[in-house]
């Protein structure tokens, strides 16, 4: 992995269709997906589970792992979310969680509910001493 910061999280794709292709621009190949565990050199796929027709992915890789597959000018994370189902995107060096869950009923196989709204709190604390600390110096 080529930068030190690391995103860890979760990918839910909706079918097969979308997810096999996605990982082939990448450079993973449909046979590497289906052995459970494949990687690049910016992105490690640490388990695949298939829950309710839905393929969920657990990821670890370099923060920017997105960004080649991402269209010119636009955000990656941005446009992650609209090739996914849902995610979770959690960088802990800069303490920021992100999710999204394309629908109400969806559910994380590998983050539970009780555990974003905790890691959630702990940034948002972590950001509101940082931001006092700040303040205090002038």
């Amino acid at each position: 992995m080529s930068s030190k910061v690391i995103v860890k999280g979760e990918l839910v794709f909706s079918n097969g269709d979308e997810l096999f292709p996605f990982f082939d621009k990448l450079g993973i190949p449909e046979e590497k997906i289906k052995l459970g565990k494949a990687y690049t050199d910016e992105l490690k796929i640490e388990e695949i589970r298939r829950e309710n027709n839905e393929y969920h992915v657990k990821f670890e890789g370099d923060l920017n792992w997105p960004s080649n597959l991402a269209p010119s000018g636009e955000n990656p994370l941005d446009w992650l979310k609209t090739q996914t189902a849902g995610l979770v995107w959690d960088v802990e060096d800069l303490k920021t969680l992100e999710v999204f869950k394309g629908s109400e009923d969806l559910k994380f196989s590998f983050y539970s509910d009780e555990e974003l709204a905790k890691k959630r709190e702990e940034y948002n604390k972590w950001w509101i001493d940082s931001a006092s600390n700040i303040v205090g110096l002038f």
